[in-house]
């Protein structure tokens, strides 16, 4: 039997495929109404069956072992269970990194469970599944897009009240972060760092503008917090990416 090492890029591709799966299902196909009729209703919810099953599909298309289907099944039980626990516990930046370090052990764990099949071949597209520089960018800007607002969200939810802003339009905030970190990760990737400064200083000059004229300096704090945030999180997404890319 050959031997498998773990830093093997098919291993590496398989993991990164595993965890876009679990970022896809959690972060772009579950809709908020989902989460809360979850935390309402508990293990009764459609949501909590539905979600996991979206997760597991994934799993299982993006894995290239179609043959396989007792580990999409296990991921479906261990995605279920860590969402009906974390539909008992309070909506906290502990809970969801706890909730995210189980689903990234249940990603590993589905992962040792793959080992027998690697090497055996893909069931179709050989060449896409075999592409590791196209999961690690669709990985990066899946996690810039999306599960970092929410963290973002969560770390300055403490300060948003406080901050006294004036109200804006809805969800603006959420897709301006959104659209900084897709650009700053864009100009990572095509080695433009000069661009990173210039987005920044333009930023900060629009925002600090507003708040300056209405005098709310915790108004001014609050969003340069959230700003360097999101721009450090996207920065060093991109950077762990290209250190990536560059093993492979």
């Amino acid at each position: 039997m050959e031997t498998v090492y773990f830093f093997d890029p098919e291993i590496i591709s398989l993991f990164i495929r595993l965890s876009i799966a679990h970022m896809a299902g959690d972060f772009v196909f579950q809709k908020k109404t989902w989460i809360i009729n979850r935390q309402e209703k508990k293990w009764r919810s459609p949501y909590l069956y539905l979600n996991a099953a979206i997760v597991s599909l994934l799993s299982w298309v993006l894995s290239g072992y179609h043959f396989v289907w007792i580990i999409p099944l296990f991921i479906f039980i261990a995605h279920l269970l860590t969402d009906l626990f974390k539909s008992y516990a309070p909506d906290t930046i502990r809970v969801f990194v706890a909730d995210q370090a189980l689903h990234l052990i249940a990603t590993m764990a589905a992962l040792i469970f793959y080992l027998p099949f690697i090497g055996q071949g893909y069931s179709c597209c050989d060449m896409l599944f075999a592409n590791i520089a196209l999961w690690i960018y669709t990985a990066a800007y899946l996690a810039v897009l999306w599960p970092m607002g929410i963290v973002i969200a969560l770390l300055t939810r403490q300060w948003q009240t406080e901050s006294n802003q004036p109200e804006g339009l809805k969800d603006a905030g959420r897709y301006i972060g959104m659209l900084e970190r897709l650009l700053i990760l864009t100009f990572i990737f095509v080695n433009q760092f000069s661009a990173i400064g210039f987005l920044i200083a333009a930023k900060s000059i629009l925002r600090f503008g507003d708040i300056r004229e209405s005098n709310n300096r915790k108004g001014a704090e609050y969003i340069l917090l959230g700003t360097m945030i999101s721009f450090s999180a996207a920065i060093f997404t991109g950077i762990l990416a290209q250190g990536l890319m560059s093993l492979y």
